[in-house]
C-alpha cells in the first residue's frame, strides 16, 4: 500500500508540473505579444533639409512644402498629393526648411526656422531659440518674397453656343489672384462677359461688360482690417457706361471667421468718375461715393463652397444714384485643381443714363453662368 500511494503521489506531481509549465508558457506568450503591440509605433523619418515635414494625429508623416497657415487651416503641398488643406487641430508636428514669418495673436511677427511639437512652438533664428505656446500662433507664411507659395489664383471659362432657332455665342472669363503675408492681403479680380448674335453677317453685340477690382487689406487685429487701397474699373455697353472708375478706402470687420466660414463687411468713402458712350451731357460725371460691401464664404463640405459677394455704392443722381453688384453661387472642387462653378451675377444701376435719343436702359442685368475653373 505504501508503494502504491507513493506511485500515485509521483504521478500527481508530474501532472501538476506539466500543467503549470503549460500555463506559464501560455501566459508568457500572451504577455510577449501584448508587449510587442504596445511598444510598436510609426518610425520617425530622417528629416531631409530638402523638404518641410508634417506629422498628423494618425501618426502619418508627409514631406513637401508649407504654403501657409491662416484661420486654423494649414496648406501643405506634396509631390504625391498636390496641395492639401488640413485642419490645424489634426497637426501634431511641423518642421520647416526655410525661414517662415510667424505672426502671433498680440501682433508680434517673428522670422526663422519653425518647429511645432507637443503644443509648443520654437522659432530658430541666428543660432538662438525662442519658445512660445502654440495657442498664441495666428498665421504662418513664407518669409521669401519671391516664393510662389505667397500667391494663389484661379482662371474660369464658360461658353454657350446656340444654333438653330437661336444663333448666339456667349462666353464669360473670370480670373483672380491673391497674395497674403502675415499683415496684408492683396487681391485682383477680373470678369468679362460677351454675347453676340450670329444669325446674320452683322453679328449684333448683345452683351459686352467687364469689371476689374483690386484691393489691399492690412490686418490690424483678428477682427479689424483696413482696406487701404480699393479700386474698380467697370464697363457695360448695355448700360451706356463706357468706363466707370472708382478709387477709395474702407474699414473692414470679420463678423465670423474660422476654418469653414468667413463673413466680412466693409464700409468707406470713395471717388468715382463715369464716362458714357453717348449722352446729351458730354461731360464726365464725377461723384463722391459711400461704399458698403459684404463677403460670405462658407465651406459646405471639403469639395463644395457657397459664395455671396455683394457691393453697394451710394452716388449722385447723374452717376446712377445707387450702383450694386452681386455675385453668388456654388464652387464644386473636381480633381487635379479643377472646379465647376455655378454663379448668378446681378449688376444694377438705380438711375440709368440713357443714350442720346433713346429710352433709358433697364436697371437690372442678370446672368446665370456655368463655368470650369482651374486653381493655381
Amino acid at each position: 500500500m505504501y508503494i502504491c500511494n507513493e506511485n500515485n503521489h509521483g504521478n500527481f506531481v508530474n501532472k501538476y508540473l506539466l500543467i503549470t509549465l503549460a500555463l506559464l508558457s501560455f501566459i508568457s506568450h500572451g504577455a510577449e505579444k501584448s508587449q510587442h503591440t504596445e511598444v510598436w509605433s510609426p518610425s520617425t523619418p530622417v528629416f531631409s533639409q530638402q523638404f518641410d515635414w508634417l506629422k498628423l494625429r494618425s501618426g502619418e508623416w508627409l514631406k513637401g512644402d508649407i504654403i501657409s497657415m491662416y484661420d486654423d487651416e494649414l496648406e501643405f503641398e506634396s509631390d504625391e498629393f498636390d496641395t492639401i488643406t488640413f485642419d490645424w487641430e489634426k497637426v501634431t508636428e511641423l518642421r520647416s526648411r526655410f525661414n517662415q514669418q510667424i505672426r502671433f495673436a498680440n501682433g508680434e511677427v517673428k522670422q526663422g526656422f519653425l518647429i511645432v511639437k507637443d503644443n509648443h512652438l520654437v522659432v530658430i533664428s541666428g543660432g538662438s531659440e525662442q519658445h512660445y505656446p502654440l495657442s498664441e500662433l495666428l498665421s504662418i507664411t513664407s518669409s521669401s518674397d519671391d516664393r510662389k507659395e505667397l500667391w494663389d489664383g484661379k482662371v474660369s471659362l464658360g461658353i454657350d453656343v446656340n444654333s438653330g432657332n437661336v444663333n448666339q455665342l456667349d462666353y464669360i472669363v473670370r480670373a483672380n489672384i491673391q497674395r497674403r503675408t502675415p499683415f496684408t492681403r492683396f487681391k485682383v479680380d477680373f470678369t468679362y462677359n460677351y454675347s453676340k448674335s450670329t444669325a446674320d453677317e452683322n453679328e449684333t453685340v448683345i452683351t459686352d461688360t467687364s469689371r476689374l477690382t483690386s484691393n489691399l487689406d492690412w490686418f490690424y487685429s483678428r477682427k479689424v482690417f483696413f482696406r487701404v487701397f480699393d479700386y474698380e474699373h467697370f464697363t457695360d455697353l448695355q448700360q451706356n457706361i463706357k468706363s466707370r472708375d472708382t478709387l477709395g478706402l474702407s474699414l473692414g470687420y470679420h463678423i465670423f471667421q474660422n476654418k469653414r466660414l468667413q463673413w466680412d463687411v466693409t464700409l468707406g468713402p470713395s471717388y468715382q468718375q463715369t464716362v458714357y458712350h453717348n449722352t446729351a451731357d458730354e461731360s464726365d460725371q464725377k461723384s463722391g461715393v459711400v461704399a458698403l460691401g459684404t463677403l460670405f464664404d462658407y465651406s459646405i463640405s471639403s469639395r463644395l463652397d457657397y459664395l455671396f459677394d455683394y457691393q453697394l455704392q451710394f452716388v449722385e443722381e447723374k452717376s446712377g444714384k445707387r450702383n450694386s453688384h452681386l455675385k453668388t453661387g456654388f464652387e464644386f472642387e473636381l480633381q487635379n485643381d479643377f472646379e465647376l462653378d455655378v454663379m448668378l451675377y446681378l449688376d444694377r444701376v438705380a438711375n440709368p443714363v440713357a443714350p442720346m435719343g433713346a429710352t433709358p436702359p433697364k436697371s437690372n442685368d442678370y446672368r446665370l453662368v456655368l463655368s470650369l475653373g482651374y486653381d493655381f
